[in-house]
């Protein structure tokens, strides 16, 4: 479910980015069908643009660096695991605590929309209708401003002359061709999932503005004389919309509309700054798309547990110390977990690669006597990745790919230990396993 919430949030910041575009470059110009087919392609790429996954290949072992280090390794304690416990159960929490209040957001939105459209209906078939224009004329008693709805426009005849029935009737038609409702519909439907986010009160208001610009203009190209139909627009002023789904004659930008009406024609050359949009649009993607990097498959052969070599050579004083699992470390002289082998053995002694692998991590920073010193990982075959820590020095870099019985350093001292020795440890899948289940090694213990 956070996946769902992430995608709401790239939803809202994607919408912001393309409205402030808007208000910055596209909303002082007079091309308004050019303005409300952004606003409505905002909306969308906003919607899908989070739901685009581009995949990047990469070749990669199953399972990369599997290995999460501590400082001193050995003081990972169940207190820790603890704290994990309740972080996780803590974060669990916060995202149900905000999915809740979301959905009681998403209630509340669809209650109120769906009281707009019930009102609506009932009083379409509570007043009189009259076929006009290829217009439902529903008669309305109260006060209210002309208003469409798909093909239904609401006045009230009493309060409007027919002078100005003229004007309005003009006007909301070009409301019903354009499909005006349609737009307010989608708007609304959008605002249910993201009632959140102001953006989207924005984007509907401004395409409210546009939606009554495209109407007076098409009333004016009609051959109405500017002035009378500017008068209309003030005598109509004291109405009031009460619907959101619905075009009103009047509203309150009769200003706005007024000036735009007056305004002079922009450039046909500010129709470039729809450029603008294609950076905003590849950033989007860049910054939400890019989601799944698929991992070919390992060019790695797959191994026996035959196949894996000791790392290091029998030989004089070199002896097994340690083995995996409870043990008295030596230094805190407290029963702790060994998730590895410790092989004391000559500084010096030469150290090998247990398998063909691909070296995925060599530590170059790190504090002389303190946590696991100089260190190496190399991912293998079949989930299996090998660290070999505490080393003096090392023959390969990170990215090299290494067979098995390659030399890859020597032993040494260089994290917290008593002596010159190998400390190695064994994952597979993301799990500590014992390394002497794959290992056959003729050394004494």
């Amino acid at each position: 479910m956070s996946e769902f919430l992430q995608y709401l949030i790239e939803s809202s910041v994607c919408m912001a980015a393309f409205y402030l575009l808007y208000k910055i470059f596209l909303a002082r110009d007079t091309f308004v069908m050019r303005n409300r087919i952004y606003l409505l392609f905002s909306v969308l790429i906003s919607l899908l643009i989070p739901i685009f996954s581009f995949t990047i290949n990469q070749e990669s072992t199953t399972i990369v660096n599997q290995f999460a280090l501590e400082p001193v390794y050995e003081l990972q304690t169940d207190l820790a695991g603890g704290m994990y416990t309740v972080k996780k159960s803590f974060q669990i929490e916060t995202i149900s605590v905000l999915l809740l209040v979301y959905l009681l957001g998403v209630v509340f939105s669809f209650v109120r929309i769906s009281k707009h459209l019930i009102g609506i209906l009932k009083t379409i078939s509570a007043n009189e209708i009259e076929i006009k224009q290829n217009l439902k004329i529903v008669s309305v008693q109260e006060n209210t401003s002309p208003y469409s709805f798909f093909r239904y426009v609401f006045l009230n005849p009493r309060l409007t002359s027919e002078s100005d029935q003229k004007h309005i009737l003009l006007h909301e038609s070009v409301h019903v061709k354009q499909n005006h409702t349609i737009d307010l519909i989608f708007v609304e439907i959008v605002k249910v999932l993201l009632w959140f986010n102001p953006f989207i009160y924005f984007i509907q208001r401004s395409l409210i503005e546009m939606h009554e610009y495209l109407a007076d203009r098409a009333c004016i190209n009609s051959g109405n004389d500017r002035i009378e139909y500017q008068n209309a627009l003030v005598r109509n002023i004291e109405g009031r919309m009460n619907f959101s789904l619905t075009s009103a004659f009047n509203s309150s930008l009769t200003l706005k509309r007024i000036k735009m009406i007056k305004k002079i024609k922009s450039s046909y050359l500010s129709n470039l700054k729809l450029l603008t949009v294609i950076p905003v649009v590849c950033l989007s993607i860049l910054c939400f798309g890019f989601k799944d990097i698929h991992m070919e498959k390992s060019t790695l052969l797959s191994i026996t547990k035959s196949d894996y070599k000791f790392p290091i050579e029998s030989g004089k004083n070199v002896k097994i110390t340690s083995v995996y699992g409870k043990r008295m470390h030596p230094i805190h002289k407290k029963m702790k977990f060994h998730r590895g082998v410790d092989v004391a053995a000559p500084m010096g002694t030469p150290i090998y690669a247990v398998a063909d692998g691909v070296v995925k991590k060599v530590n170059l920073q790190f504090t002389k006597g303190k946590g696991y010193g100089r260190f190496i990982i190399i991912d293998h075959a079949d989930g299996i990745s090998s660290l070999y820590s505490q080393m003096a020095s090392y023959s390969v870099k990170e990215g090299e790919k290494v067979k098995r019985g390659d030399k890859i350093g020597t032993v040494g001292s260089s994290g917290i230990s008593t002596g010159p020795h190998l400390h190695f440890e064994f994952k597979k899948d993301g799990e500590y396993v014992d390394p002497m289940e794959y290992l056959s090694p003729q050394i004494e213990e």
